[in-house]
């Protein structure tokens, strides 16, 4: 049962930090993981922390999961956030870095909790 929750706590903690889609859109468009440029041609996947250029003559979009969409344009170097930048920057929007970090850390609480095992028996007899 404890693996079930610790698990679960780990989901919960990947689902908020998942990011955003590059969507290209004209162009050669690449996308580094941390391991070096590597080109992409259709709708892709990508996390807080990776990077996203177009060579001459290309473009593409950021497009984060509540439809705020950055644009990448030739010259320019987006690095994917972990908070997407509209709601950060919209008045009257909502700061979701408070957010996502009190998630993460009490996901990490409750992971800890569930995985530190049933060591209740006392010293002495």
């Amino acid at each position: 049962m404890k693996y079930l929750y610790s698990t679960l706590c780990l989901l919960v903690m990947a689902v908020q930090a998942s990011a955003a889609t590059v969507q290209p859109t004209a162009g050669q468009v690449y996308v580094d993981r941390g391991q070096g440029y590597v080109p992409v041609s259709g709708p892709t996947t990508v996390n807080p922390g990776d990077v996203v250029m177009v060579t001459a003559g290309g473009s593409a979009q950021v497009i984060y999961n509540d439809a705020c969409a950055q644009a990448v344009s030739v010259g320019s170097v987006v690095v994917v956030a972990a908070v997407p930048p509209c709601a950060a920057n919209a008045p009257g929007g909502v700061d979701y870095t408070l957010i996502v970090g009190g998630v993460l850390v009490a996901g990490g609480i409750g992971a800890a909790i569930a995985l530190s095992g049933d060591d209740d028996k006392p010293i002495s007899p």
